[in-house]
């Protein structure tokens, strides 16, 4: 027997498709290009007909209407056809047909109906009339509008009306336009009975067939008069309204509500196009989006040569992503991991490849590595975004939050100032506030090394000072979101758990705002809204996935976590806060400012201790330099996994002893050299 070609199975493949889905009479109605092609030139030439029988109808009662009829037909409708062609009309979608398409599509029959009048007013024909002619004019290019914009009106008239009984929420003028897109979504299946608007003015208006209803004070009640399922919020680059307000109360009324990103958000990247089904954290938080001055962005940043250390992480990545914008003269990318590296590198060059990328392998405490970096780039804005940050790790492994987040820090501000830097910007977070774990305490100390060096060289310094990042890598919600797409329990460590929320595109453009406010030494806080509660987070996220909390996904408290606190504060209790011209951002009143030499000999004793490698030590030095750090008796007792939670002995972390670590230290001897810098 022999074996079938490939040839000969494909063919038969595809006889066998065909005969598995025979020709039918609804394959007729698929649309197709050359169908749609065919409707129009039906409609054009049934359009000129009835033209020109109406006006046949009309000449004077001394001429000849049917002989005169239908050479003008004929000869209006090979005009009509010959100018389409050359203007491509035919080559107009059918289902967007819109108000930018009427002065291609309309361009036939006023040009011949033009003509028509040219003919009549020098008396060629001498039973048309200029009146007879503009009547022509007038009926066919309304038949060519009616013709072109029949399936529109079926998409947004008669479809309409079937689905779940949606109210649309609008925060600016501008989210009108996103209902003509909503409709076209044949999946989505919702009626649309209204507008909701948050200006009363705009109450008993129209727009694209649909009333406002309403205000946003009115929900409530419009919601059980029209028996709505559904809310679309259409976010706005502006918000006009405490959105996180308007969730909670319709979340009480059951009410199914979906957030759509705003047309600038889109064009710029930084909205989720899965917000329809994916959390907005101005949901929770109440605040409106962040709004930037772009031409003081350019000012600040255009033809700067700018470097980001922990390039590859979700605040450095980001930061490279909003500053490539602004047209720096070069990005510096400062990374030690090489994946993380590659891949933001590999989205600058894609988006930007105009701008000039330098990609910098190493590692912020390696003195050589940095030392390198700023010879080789001469930066004039640095970005600080290289730390250790999981809380639970770091209270077990002291010595490297040390090493990282104060040591090298300390190193790359020294370079700064040696390499002459205009502006040095350390990221710092709201756990370095009154710190119970060493992550925070580390932090803490971080802020105090750089804004003490204000006043060496010309080097700016300042820190920016803010909350959890949403979605960010390793964040709570990232973890929730994994957990209820696998429907396993949700994890929190105490009912009463609060935390600040921003999104990470929010908290980078505010912080390089706040360079453009910086005058040196200040500790920057940006506003984050009303804390939140982590149950809240889960119960919502559990929702926006259409399903119910506690039954189809549990939340399982845990205990709290070594080193955390219920609540995290922007501010400890001795500072207050003066007001920018930024109204998200505000500037920390430090009540003790800490002078260099004084630091130095602080980070003098705290490097000894981490190179010994003895925790306690190390914990007796944090708590002498930050006055404020309580050190978390919970951590001390136990094990933990990198996650955090606790464990036996037996899959705990194994620690390295500190001489067989693959790193290099910096050790006390090069901070005592660099006295005087």
């Amino acid at each position: 027997m022999s074996t079938p070609s490939i040839a000969s199975l494909r063919n038969r493949t595809e006889f066998d498709d065909s005969r598995r889905t025979p020709f039918t009479a609804a394959s007729l109605f698929t649309p197709t290009p050359a169908k749609r092609t065919l409707f129009y030139l039906a409609g054009d030439t049934l359009t000129i007909i009835a033209a020109s029988a109406l006006v046949s109808t009309l000449l004077p009662p001394t001429g000849s209407p049917v002989g005169l009829a239908v050479p003008l037909a004929l000869a209006l409708l090979a005009a009509q056809l010959t100018v389409n062609s050359l203007l491509s009309v035919y080559g107009i979608k059918w289902s967007t047909f819109s108000l930018a398409d009427l002065p291609r599509a309309c361009a036939a029959p006023l040009l011949v109906g033009a003509a028509l009048l040219v003919v009549s007013a020098l008396g060629l024909v001498p039973q048309l009339t200029p009146e007879l002619a503009l009547v022509w004019t007038l009926v066919a290019t309304a038949g060519t509008i009616a013709v072109r914009s029949t399936k529109r009106f079926y998409i947004e008239v008669t479809r309409r009306s079937h689905g779940r009984r949606a109210l649309l929420v609008v925060c600016s003028e501008k989210g009108y336009f996103l209902l003509d897109a909503l409709r076209r979504i044949q999946a989505l299946r919702y009626n649309f009975v209204g507008f909701v608007d948050p200006e009363p003015a705009n109450r008993g208006s129209f727009s694209q067939g649909l009333p406002v209803l309403g205000c946003t004070g009115d929900i409530e009640q419009l919601v059980r008069d029209h028996e709505i399922a559904t809310v679309f919020v259409f976010l706005s680059y502006r918000q006009t309204f405490a959105l996180s307000e308007l969730y909670q109360r319709l979340q009480r009324m059951g009410i199914e509500v979906k957030t759509i990103p705003s047309f600038v958000d889109l064009v710029n990247d930084r909205a989720d196009l899965g917000a329809l089904e994916r959390l907005s954290i101005h949901e929770l938080t109440g605040r409106p989006p962040v709004v930037v001055d772009v031409r003081e962005m350019q000012r600040v940043f255009g033809g700067k040569r700018i470097m980001v250390t922990g390039a590859g992480g979700s605040i450095g990545s980001e930061l490279c992503r909003q500053l490539a914008r602004f047209n720096p003269a070069s990005l510096v990318l400062f990374e030690r991991d090489d994946s993380n590296l590659f891949y933001v590198e590999h989205e600058l060059r894609g988006a930007y490849p105009a701008l000039g990328i330098t990609s910098f392998l190493g590692d912020v405490t390696r003195e050589p590595d940095v030392s390198r970096v700023f010879q080789e780039t001469e930066p004039d804005v640095v970005f600080h975004a290289a730390a250790y940050k999981h809380v639970p790790i770091l209270e077990f492994h002291p010595d490297d939050a040390v090493r990282v987040n104060v040591l090298g820090s300390h190193l790359l501000a020294r370079a700064a100032v040696k390499h002459g830097t205009d502006c040095f910007v350390y990221i710092s977070t709201d756990k370095a506030v009154n710190p119970t774990s060493v992550m925070g305490a580390s932090k803490r100390i971080g802020e105090m090394v750089t804004t003490s060096m204000n006043g060496l060289g010309d080097v700016r310094f300042c820190a920016v000072r803010f909350g959890n990042v949403l979605d960010s890598r390793g964040s709570v919600s990232t973890i929730f979101r994994d957990a209820i797409a696998k429907r396993r329990p949700l994890t929190v460590t105490d009912p009463e758990m609060r935390r600040y929320f921003m999104l990470t595109s929010e908290a980078v453009l505010l912080v390089m705002q706040a360079v453009t406010l910086s005058q040196g030494g200040e500790v920057f806080v940006l506003d984050m809204g009303e804390p939140v509660r982590i149950t809240d987070l889960a119960q919502t996220m559990i929702r926006r996935a259409g399903l119910i909390p506690g039954q189809d996904v549990p939340i399982v408290f845990t205990g709290r976590r070594p080193g955390e606190k219920l609540f995290e504060e922007l501010l400890t209790a001795e500072e207050g806060t003066t007001a920018t011209s930024n109204q998200r951002i505000h500037r920390a009143r430090i009540s003790r400012h800490s002078c260099y030499p004084d630091t130095l000999e602080d980070l003098r004793a705290l490097s000894a201790a981490a190179a010994s490698g003895n925790n306690e030590e190390i914990r007796h030095q944090l708590y002498r330099i930050v006055g404020t750090y309580q050190s978390d008796p919970l951590g001390l007792a136990m094990n933990a996994t990198a996650c955090g939670s606790v464990t036996s002995p037996a899959t705990c972390f194994i620690r390295v002893p500190s001489e067989q670590r693959n790193t290099v230290r910096e050790s006390s001897e090069p901070v005592g050299r660099e006295a005087t810098v």
